[in-house]
């Protein structure tokens, strides 16, 4: 149904430049006809409703009262004219125009009533059809999943049976390492299927770590010898690359309930990727700070910065910009990270470069893990 409202305004013109001919149309024949052939006269008084109703329905009350209102215009003069001598039909006639406006107001209030029920039920059914479309986007989710993790166990399974064999083919690259002569192709052969078996197992290890993560073994700890061990780990990358890796602790820090094994795991990660992205004789900085309820650490390196295009996808395990990289490092940070009720973000610094933000409760906040375990499970 249309109204005022959502009628465009050259159809409005059009409409009531049709129940203004109707009117007049109607108001003419009044005039023309003599006063002797009453019948006709009485079926162009009925005829009037039909404006008044269409106007009414198209645009509700005040459209049914305006029509209502013309038409009264148009006939009132006939009336006082043609019916003077006759009062008693005079008077029979004005309680006619009376009727109009109640026939207006009548009809364009059904018109509305009906017009905001159908908004509310074409409003409903969206709703209805948004609520179901979403539905059966989050089945077809669910069941991608329930296809993801089955696909993920038995790679896993996989992956957990590779190592063996893997182990005994080091083992055997080892034994001809140390039988080769050095300087000789044999040698050269076996130190490459041995750099390459050692990638192989780094995948395996990286992408069991992240399918079947260990529950942390949550305790009190200062993540500062965390850090401080962490960087002394990597000095030597860090050096071979002209790479400076400075510790900014500016106090001691409250303890935080963490398994030091893994957040030890969290930062070589990200100081690993923070030492590779940056430039030679640039340097990274490790920032260590609190606030109410946050042990902070910032890791900011000065490379070219990551594609804004990436920043979303950082931490999917799997996504790398690395020509050698696995692309779990980062998933499987994030995943110990918030096992222990923290968090981990990327951000681009304004001079270039990355700061990598990890953040965790401090021991006793609102968002400490409650008890061991806190981790998830594959």
């Amino acid at each position: 149904m249309q109204n005022a409202g959502e009628a465009r305004p050259t159809a409005r013109t059009f409409q009531w430049l049709v129940l203004g001919v109707g009117i007049v149309t109607i108001s003419a024949l009044h005039y023309v006809t003599d006063p002797r052939y009453a019948i006709w006269h009485g079926v162009y008084q009925r005829l009037y409703y039909a404006p008044i109703i269409i106007a009414a329905y198209w645009y509700g009350v005040r459209g049914g009262v305006l029509a209502a209102l013309l038409t009264s215009l148009a006939y009132i003069p006939h009336i006082y004219t043609v019916w003077a001598d006759n009062p008693a039909y005079a008077r029979s006639q004005y309680v006619e125009v009376a009727m109009f406006y109640v026939a207006g107001l009548l009809v364009g209030s059904l018109a509305e009533r009906q017009q905001r029920l159908t908004l509310r039920y074409r409003r409903a059914a969206e709703s209805l059809e948004t609520a179901l479309g979403t539905l059966r986007e989050s089945q077809e989710h669910l069941r991608r999943a329930e296809r993801l993790s089955v696909l993920g166990e038995v790679a896993a399974g996989l992956a957990h049976e590779i190592r063996t064999p893997l182990a005994g083919v080091k083992g055997a690259f080892e034994i001809i390492s140390s039988r080769v002569a050095a300087g000789t192709p044999e040698a050269e052969f076996a130190d490459l299927g041995e750099r390459e078996l050692n990638r192989l197992d780094r995948l395996v290890s990286d992408f069991l770590a992240y399918a079947r993560p260990r529950r942390p073994d949550l305790r009190d700890a200062t993540l500062g010898e965390l850090i401080e061990h962490g960087a002394a780990l990597l000095h030597p990358r860090a050096e071979s690359r002209g790479t400076v890796l400075e510790i900014e602790r500016p106090a001691p820090n409250p303890a935080v309930r963490v398994d030091p094994g893994q957040m030890q795991e969290v930062l070589m990660n990200v100081f690993s990727n923070a030492i590779d992205a940056s430039p030679p004789g640039g340097r990274v900085r490790v920032r260590e700070t609190t606030d109410p309820a946050w042990n902070v650490i910032e890791v900011i390196d000065e490379g070219s910065g990551i594609d804004p295009a990436h920043l979303p996808r950082i931490f999917e395990p799997f996504f790398t910009t690395k020509d050698k990289g696995t692309g779990l490092g980062l998933a499987i940070a994030s995943r110990i990270v918030s096992a222990h009720g923290g968090e981990i973000d990327a951000r681009p610094n304004a001079g270039g470069g990355t700061t990598v933000r990890i953040r965790l409760p401090l021991a006793g906040s609102p968002r400490e893990p409650a008890h061991e375990g806190a981790g998830d499970t594959v």
